[in-house]
Order: structure tokens, then sequence, then C-alpha cells
């Protein structure tokens, strides 16, 4: 399923012991996120805003890394993460539907139940970001 990642939900003054650690989800709460990747992602904020793809992969590009061959540290754009938080259980399953239909998910042969199981767990952390005024990271280590 692509990448190794995992969703780490932290302060933006914690970028750098994210990137020192070895392990941050022993010190920051979070989960694994394998598979996902910045063009998921992209591809996700693209079926919300209706914004082009391409446009906003400017958006998901590393903001620090431990180093040159990784792991990356991805901070989520604010705007996924309110869109995300306010988006309701029983809009999952739509929404879902027409991120497993974008070209990033199809090429890795992504279901809409595998979608909706990720975006269930991405909504939850925006939540709790949201509402704890953090960030939500995307630790890319392989």
């Amino acid at each position: 399923m692509g990448s190794l990642a995992d969703l780490i939900l932290a302060l933006s003054s914690d970028t750098p012991a994210i990137v020192a650690s070895e392990y941050p989800l022993a010190s920051f709460k979070g989960i694994n996120a394998d598979g996902l990747d910045p063009l998921k992602l992209a591809a996700l904020h693209s079926v919300f805003t209706a914004e082009d793809f391409n446009s906003l992969l400017e958006h998901y590009k590393p903001i620090a890394e431990s180093s040159s061959s990784g792991p990356w540290l991805i901070k989520f754009p604010d705007e996924l993460i309110k869109v995300l938080a306010e988006l309701a259980p029983h809009d999952h399953a739509s929404i879902a539907a027409k991120w497993a239909s974008t070209d990033p998910l199809q090429e890795e042969g992504w279901s809409e139940q595998d979608a909706e199981q990720f975006l269930d767990r991405i909504a939850y952390y925006a939540q709790t970001a949201f509402f704890e005024d953090k960030n939500l990271f995307l630790w890319i280590y392989g």
C-alpha cells in the first residue's frame, strides 16, 4: 500500500523533536498510517475544495527531514484540518468514495473501504487537532 508513515498530533514547535526522534509515536499522540503519502493527502484536499490537485501539491512538501534520504515531515494545511474536523460521520462514506476515485488512490488499488478506513482515522485526529489547537503531521519513513 505504498509508503511507511505515521500520523502525528503535535504543536508546530514540536517539529525539531519529531525530526530528532527515531520513533515519534513513542512521544507524541498519533497512529500508524502506512500507505498514506502527500499525493493522497493532496487528492483528499482537492475532493473538499475542488481546487486543482497540482496546485495543492505545493502545500504537501516536507517542512523538515532527518536527512536528504528521509524520514520527512509533512504538515497538514490548516484548511484540510478544518474541513476534516467539521466532516460529519454520515458523510465519510461519500467523501471516501470520491477520494477513492482519484488517481493517487486508484494507482495503488485502494478501494472505497480502504479510503473510508483512512478517512475515519484522519478525521478523528483532525478533530482533536482542531479543538486542541495543534497540528497534524505525516512522518514518512519508508
